[in-house]
């Protein structure tokens, strides 16, 4: 079984399926943890997270119950203990709304290769005027991401990240508009990747990531078939997987070179992953969350990511 764990709690005896946010290539160091040096070797790679296989090696604690019935558990308790009920209620109704007019996105990019921008608008009008009051819930209830539905929730919550960041950033409503359209689409180019390639259980093979990193140039050129498509929502297309310090992709960029909405689209694409319920991956608390980002020196724009946490990380939600 699969299990995602911090980069500290690697031990020896472990079995590595994945590294998360490293362009180490994974022939290097994943399989299984034999001695320090391996260890070593993990730690330089600047992972974000790192993904086991409990049935090839050991656990973090092998007396514990972390499984996801547990985790779902924990995710009900939690969003409750911190909403209220109408919060909640609202919450999944816009997330409703929004559904038809996302998966008419994502369906139009699989199969015919565009990008349905009415549609999109329609989602991101909703998206914008529930996250005026109740963003908080909104953002929790999209944690929850089945199988089935990890793609339409990611896109919706990443898109909802954005505009509650950019808003808390002083920005106008317009610009939060393209936030909110970048983030809806910033994963659209991984809709035209081979789905079994996507559904892999196991680690990918050196060629097999190369082809995922694909994804942002393919979403680009999807969406950039819009005449007149705005800059910001192509930047977040293209360049929300490059890195601050010029190790990520496609193009190395470093520093204020990566556009300021897609340094935006980093911090809260990363934000949603390490905070979802997965089949296969717990939940991480957003005090997890935050403390691992900041101690990925060099992926995000620390002035953009200390911002996100004064202005958006109050007491334990997003507000």
């Amino acid at each position: 079984m699969r299990k995602r764990i911090r980069l500290h709690q690697v031990r020896v005896g472990m079995y590595v399926e994945e590294l998360e946010g490293t362009v180490v290539a994974p022939s290097r160091i994943v399989g299984p943890i034999l001695s320090p040096a391996d260890i070593d070797l993990m730690m330089k790679s600047r992972a974000m997270s790192v993904v086991i296989d409990r049935r090839k090696g050991l656990d973090v604690d092998q007396g514990s119950r972390d499984g996801v019935e547990n985790d779902l558990v924990s995710f009900a308790f939690d969003l409750n203990s911190r909403f209220g009920a109408e919060e909640i209620r609202l919450a999944r109704e816009a997330i409703q709304d929004a559904r038809p007019c996302i998966r008419d996105v994502l369906a139009e990019a699989r199969t015919r290769g565009s990008f349905r921008l009415d549609a999109a608008d329609k989602a991101v009008e909703r998206i914008m005027l529930e996250a005026m009051t109740n963003a908080g819930a909104m953002i929790a209830v999209a944690k929850l991401k089945e199988k089935d539905e990890g793609t339409f929730l990611h896109s919706l919550a990443v898109s909802a990240l954005m505009v509650t960041f950019g808003r808390n950033l002083g920005m106008s409503e317009q610009a939060v508009r393209l936030l909110g359209l970048g983030g809806l689409g910033h994963d659209l180019g991984k809709t035209v990747l081979p789905i079994e390639l996507l559904r892999k259980p196991g680690k990918l093979t050196a060629d097999e990531l190369e082809v995922i990193r694909t994804h942002p140039a393919r979403g680009y050129e999807l969406v950039k078939q819009i005449d007149g498509m705005s800059k910001p929502v192509l930047d977040i297309c293209l360049y929300h997987h490059e890195k601050f310090d010029g190790t990520g992709y496609p193009h190395r960029l470093t520093g204020s070179a990566i556009p300021q909405a897609a340094r935006i689209a980093a911090i809260c694409d990363v934000y949603d992953a390490l905070t979802s319920v997965r089949p296969y991956k717990r939940a991480w608390s957003q005090a997890e969350a935050i403390e691992t980002m900041t101690r990925s020196r060099g992926h995000f724009d620390p002035d953009l990511l200390n911002a996100f946490i004064s202005k958006m990380v109050i007491n334990g939600t997003i507000h």
